[in-house]
């Protein structure tokens, strides 16, 4: 059962849900300190935005946007804090900067498998990345993760968030393509399930949270136990592994510290070389264990080395699950 959103707002500000800000940013023309409370509202149901005080998509783009000190720098090594920076400063990457092609390009190869064909990032990809993003924030992307679920029962497992919001966040991610509402018996309640886009949609999340935790922009939460446990439950239904695997492999992931419900995973059936089940668990009596922090899971998972994991019992099957995991979400992109 999820829970409600770690992240709040609070006298400290919103910290927007790990991966979410990131990719909202690097795709918008509007500035973290308009985009932080929009997913706010995603998340609380709070309103804190009036719409009519939004930037205009056809007014020109603020300057400071383009010079945000997180993204890129003055180029001179001799230009001291306190200089302005004018159109004439020599800008070049930051840190930070420097990984942002590599995270759209990821997000792109996403957006180039939705379900009415490529959509380009801009304009036209606002509403299903919006859709994606606020769903994330809210956890109704969480409550969806480890199996269908009817609104009543995705509003029951958030539980900070009215019905109609749920419903409105389900309705958004069902016009876009992340979900689907299943067929249902006559007089049955309406059942929906995640979609196999809405499923590779962690590749894009992963990146943008491995730039947050390399590169700390002060305003994002860190990984949570919910994030750790929807991201396996989305992607390993995905994996195609050896048809001669079976058994059972808890995948723990070791979260920052203060973070609640550390170490935080699932733990995988797989038959035939399907994955069959991904509880919520880490059971240690499983034939198969792999363990690591969140930051080296992430690069595991992102440039498939699993060098960094801590395994135990038959490290086939959890050596299968982690090559399938960075094969089926980044094979294309690595490749």
């Amino acid at each position: 059962m999820t829970s409600a959103p770690e992240s709040g707002v609070g006298e400290g500000g919103f910290r927007a849900r790990a991966g979410a800000l990131t990719l909202l940013y690097l795709t918008t023309s509007m500035k973290r300190e308009v985009l932080r409370p929009l997913l706010a509202e995603a998340a609380t149901g709070v309103k804190l935005v009036d719409k009519e005080d939004l930037p205009n998509p056809d007014d020109p783009v603020d300057y400071e946007i383009i010079v945000d000190p997180y993204l890129v720098e003055p180029a001179d090594p001799e230009h001291g804090p306190d200089e302005p920076i004018g159109p004439d400063t020599l800008l070049q990457p930051t840190p930070a900067g420097h990984e942002v092609p590599f995270v759209a390009g990821v997000l792109q190869e996403w957006l180039n498998r939705g379900p009415d064909g490529s959509t380009e990032l801009g304009p036209e990809a606002g509403p299903a990345l919006w859709a994606l993003l606020s769903g994330w924030s809210s956890t109704a992307v969480h409550a969806f993760a480890a199996g269908p679920r009817t609104a009543a029962e995705a509003s029951d497992a958030i539980q900070i968030l009215d019905r109609e919001i749920v419903e409105a966040h389900i309705a958004a991610m069902v016009e876009t393509g992340l979900l689907v509402a299943l067929r249902r018996p006559e007089g049955a309640e309406q059942q929906f399930a995640v979609t196999d886009w809405l499923r590779a949609a962690v590749a894009p999340l992963a990146v943008a949270a491995r730039m947050e935790l390399r590169h700390p922009p002060g305003d994002t939460a860190p990984i949570s136990a919910l994030d750790v446990e929807a991201a396996f439950q989305l992607t390993l239904p995905l994996l195609e592994l050896p048809p001669d695997l079976h058994g059972c492999c808890s995948l723990a992931v070791e979260l920052d510290e203060g973070v609640v419900d550390s170490p935080s995973g699932v733990t995988a059936k797989v038959d035939r070389g399907r994955v069959l089940s991904c509880e919520a668990r880490l059971d240690e009596e499983a034939d198969a264990r792999a363990s690591a922090t969140a930051p080296d899971w992430l690069e595991m998972v992102i440039e498939g080395d699993a060098g960094e994991a801590s395994t135990g019992g038959d490290a086939r099957i959890a050596g299968a699950l982690l090559q399938g995991l960075h094969e089926t979400l980044f094979g294309a992109e690595q490749g």
